[in-house]
């Protein structure tokens, strides 16, 4: 073989390389799902508020999750309105109803929903509570 022989092979097989190489890092993951920031808000402290019906107190301390940096502003801008709603939520419910993980899930989205309606539906992902005692 002479050396142009030998110099194309060569070529050849790098530039396969490298296309190979940029093939499986860019587009070989389709199941791949970008990175999502998550940002928390609190209200402000704690909730301690009566439940509906049979003299019982709840305790509450609840933490928002957001995925844009944006909405954190207009969550502070209507801490009020939300801080009501919260509280409206919890006295409309029993201690039955807010019993278990199932109630606590139902209590969750209730919250989650109300606040998406004050400022902007799906802005709220997600619902934690960082303290829940009912007595």
């Amino acid at each position: 073989m002479n050396t142009k022989t030998i110099l194309i092979v060569v070529i050849a097989m790098v530039l396969s390389f490298g296309a190979a190489f940029v093939y499986f890092n860019n587009f070989a993951h389709p199941n791949k799902t970008p990175e999502v920031t998550y940002y928390n808000y609190s209200p402000g402290g704690e909730f301690i508020t009566n439940l509906k019906g049979d003299g019982k107190f709840i305790k509450v301390v609840v933490e928002l999750q957001v995925t844009d940096p944006k909405v954190l502003k207009k969550l502070e801008e209507n801490t009020p309105q939300i801080r009501d709603a919260i509280i409206q939520i919890l006295r409309s419910k029993t201690a039955q109803e807010v019993e278990g993980p199932q109630g606590q899930e139902m209590l969750k989205n209730d919250i989650k929903n109300e606040i998406n309606k004050i400022i902007g539906e799906g802005k709220v992902v997600n619902v934690y509570f960082n303290d829940f005692i009912v007595q």
